[in-house]
């Protein structure tokens, strides 16, 4: 079973667009529930200015992206902490480090059912890092073909994106899907542009969301007014960090997504987000920056040390792979303590 983050809060009446909100509900959970049969929950995780959505149904998981390699540790906190142990979908939307920068770690980690990645390249050493582990792994990339659907759990998820090949604009590359469970849909485009915005309103493929996920977290670039009409979303969820030097989400974005209607929720405000379906009804809850104050155990990625979380000498966050017992460490590979910790 999964669970919900410990010390769930009840979401405030009012919301960041300064609307009231109308699914808050009052019965809503306040402390970890395990996640019931017949309940999807989509957690829009706050790895500052990146992206990772954590979707759980039925016992099973994605991850559609992971966030940078500096909030590589709080990714698999938050995993830990929902009780995830293996994972049916990894998803990158495009080869960009707040995108794909914790997923080297996630697949050394997990047991990883199926990886998609675009079928574009980059020189980036974040990218360089999840190839090198997939060779590793022995992993296969699945390249994204429009119209193909996936099951997980009693949801699917339909691609919708990419439709071409953009060249150099790796944003315009972004994996989309969408996501339906029951009457609720949810849809995700990545950093996906106004080309790329185009190209999925001509496709022929329903674009309708009850939540959208805002393209390259609320820049002007991304969500312009008719691919706003056309998924016509009665939430928008906002990935970005605090005070971000890009200045997202950006004001005219948030204006398109008032206009249209639609009840705002923002990761630099709110922190972690969680959705919660029963296939009818959403209900939203905030979650807190999840922690681990038990002894746990630190696998260097790069040399295959292991270290207790006491270690005076342990690797940088982008290298860390950690675990919550030895065992689980060293079915992953790492059973060679540093010296340190003998």
């Amino acid at each position: 079973m999964f669970l919900l983050p410990v010390m769930l809060l009840l979401l405030s009446c009012q919301n960041p667009s300064g609307g009231e909100s109308r699914k808050a509900q009052a019965d809503a959970p306040e402390t970890a529930e395990t996640l019931e049969s017949g309940e999807l929950q989509v957690h829009f995780i706050d790895v500052g200015q990146g992206d990772a959505a954590l979707v759980l149904c039925e016992g099973h998981a994605m991850l559609f992206d992971t966030g940078g390699n500096e909030t590589s540790p709080l990714l698999q906190f938050y995993l830990m902490e929902t009780g995830v142990e293996k994972l049916d979908y990894v998803i990158g939307s495009h080869p960009e480090a707040d995108h794909i920068g914790g997923m080297d770690v996630i697949l050394l980690k997990y047991d990883c059912g199926m990886v998609m990645l675009p079928n574009v390249s980059s020189d980036k050493a974040s990218y360089r890092d999840v190839q090198e582990v997939m060779e590793r792994r022995g992993s296969t990339k699945i390249s994204p073909v429009p119209g193909e659907s996936y099951s997980l759990g009693g949801a699917s998820f339909t691609i919708v994106a990419p439709n071409q090949d953009y060249g150099d604009n790796i944003n315009n590359a972004s994996i989309g899907i969408r996501l339906v469970y029951g009457e609720n849909t949810f849809l995700f485009t990545g950093d996906g542009e106004r080309e790329a915005e185009e190209d999925m309103l001509e496709n022929g493929i329903s674009l309708k969301a009850d939540v959208l996920q805002a393209g390259h977290h609320g820049s002007s670039d991304a969500s312009t007014k008719a691919f706003v009409d056309a998924v016509s979303p009665e939430y928008v969820v906002i990935s970005c960090g605090k005070e971000n030097e890009y200045g997202h989400p950006h004001k005219e974005t948030l204006q398109r997504f008032q206009e249209a209607g639609a009840e705002i929720f923002r990761t630099d405000l709110q922190g972690n987000i969680v959705a919660v379906s029963d296939g009818k009804n959403l209900t939203w809850h905030f979650a807190p920056a999840p922690s681990w104050d038990n002894l746990y155990y630190v696998g260097n990625k790069n040399n295959g040390k292991l270290h207790v979380s006491t270690c005076s000498s342990l690797p940088r966050e982008w290298n860390q792979v950690i675990f919550a017992s030895e065992q689980e460490a060293v079915r992953a590979g790492f059973s060679d303590f540093c010296s340190g910790c003998l």
